[in-house]
């Protein structure tokens, strides 16, 4: 499974979460993929500072979002 890590967080996510994101994100153009990365970013933080279920579900789509790219560390 393919596991994004942010300091001392780790983030699993499906290996077919991924694909999903990767697929969606390559029909984007080069501007619009920059901004659903920055914008995975920003769902990564709130995710952090929020709980519940729509916040690991947030944090694992923005987690899917930057593996897709190939982010593995940040």
């Amino acid at each position: 499974m393919p596991t994004l890590t942010i300091g001392k967080r780790t983030y699993t996510v499906s290996r077919e979460r991924v694909i999903r994101a990767a697929e969606r994100l390559h029909k984007l153009s080069e501007a619009r993929r920059a901004s659903g990365i920055e914008k995975a970013k920003t769902q990564l933080a709130r995710a952090a500072a929020g709980s519940g279920d729509s916040a690991d579900n947030a944090a694992k789509q923005a987690a899917a979002v930057l593996l897709s790219q190939g982010v593995t560390e940040i």
